[in-house]
């Protein structure tokens, strides 16, 4: 059962959705994280600019549901009682979009640029990241060091950070999706059955669907072809901080262990949940694991501006 109610846009009305957006490849969901002048001037904007179906996501209390109904027929409507996590929110756009693909925002963002056939041809192509991820400004317009490798420190999974590339024709590769934000393929979304929400974090979700996308053998990438700003915000940070989830994080992806071509089980020191290893990594992931963590590691691709900073550093 779901938790939340849907307001259908008014062409859905009498229609098959799945119909409806055969013809579609990409959705749009924007999820209210700002004020509330914030979401209407989103929507607006989205309205006005963007020529793709349109899900918003909010709580029960954020304003008058009706009102937003009737200024904005063309919009699907998501609406929770009340919303745990930004996770909660994109699982929901991945059910009822029925795209091909799905493009996750905030209330709080604005787009700088946006080269949507681009970006759509390069998750159409043959060995496609499952997602391709804006470069991100803050209010001064600055790009700031939004893309992330695997680094295991003392214990914990503790991804480095680092700038994006500047090249509107080049993907590279970062390890999850920073804030959530992104284009995503909407079946591997669904098929690893989205973010988890038994993970207290957007931080850790986000980290714990790279990982597992990254364990498969796929890749998430980063396009400045693609670029959101934060208007009110000069400083963008992520809460790292250790909550309920952590272990089932690092069980998933320090529990199965690739040894001269055999995919084994492991247990390890450190961050290790016995439920998620008995009933998860024996049971699933040990049969379906392409790379483990360390072969993540090895075979990582930096940009070239963090090569060049490690050979100055070492």
């Amino acid at each position: 059962m779901n938790k939340y109610r849907i307001y259908h846009r008014r062409q859905d009305i009498g229609k098959k959705i799945e119909q409806l957006h055969r013809n579609e490849q990409l959705a749009i969901g924007i999820i209210d994280v700002g004020t509330l002048e914030q979401l209407e001037n989103t929507i607006k904007w989205y309205v006005s600019k963007m020529n793709n179906c349109l899900h918003v996501v909010l709580s029960e209390d954020r304003g008058n549901l009706f009102e937003f109904k009737k200024n904005y027929p063309d919009v699907t409507f998501i609406v929770f009682p009340s919303i745990n996590s930004f996770g909660e929110c994109v699982n929901a756009i991945a059910d009822e979009c029925f795209t091909n693909f799905f493009m996750i925002v905030r209330s709080d963002i604005e787009i700088i640029r946006f080269e949507g056939s681009y970006l759509i041809s390069c998750l159409n192509k043959k060995d496609a990241p499952i997602a391709i991820t804006p470069a991100i400004a803050n209010s001064k317009k600055e790009i700031i060091p939004s893309l992330r490798a695997p680094k295991l420190e003392d214990s914990l999974i503790d991804p480095e950070s680092y700038f994006p590339q500047m090249s509107t024709t080049q993907l590279f590769t970062t390890l999850y999706p920073f804030k959530g934000l992104g284009i995503f393929e909407r079946a591997f979304f669904q098929r690893q059955r989205g973010y988890d929400l038994d993970i207290n974090s957007n931080y850790y979700q986000f980290l714990d669907f790279g990982l597992r996308t990254y364990q498969l053998g796929k890749t998430i990438a980063n396009s400045s072809a693609f670029i959101i700003s934060y208007p009110q915000r000069l400083s963008i940070i992520e809460d790292r901080s250790p909550s309920e989830g952590l272990s089932k994080v690092h069980t998933r992806a320090l529990g199965v262990k690739i040894l001269n071509g055999k995919t084994l089980t492991t247990k390890f020191k450190g961050y290790f949940d016995k439920k998620t290893y008995n009933d998860e990594v024996k049971q699933r992931l040990v049969n379906i694991v392409k790379k483990d963590f360390n072969s993540i590691v090895s075979s990582w691709q930096y940009t070239i501006d963090e090569i060049e900073l490690k050979e100055e550093n070492k």
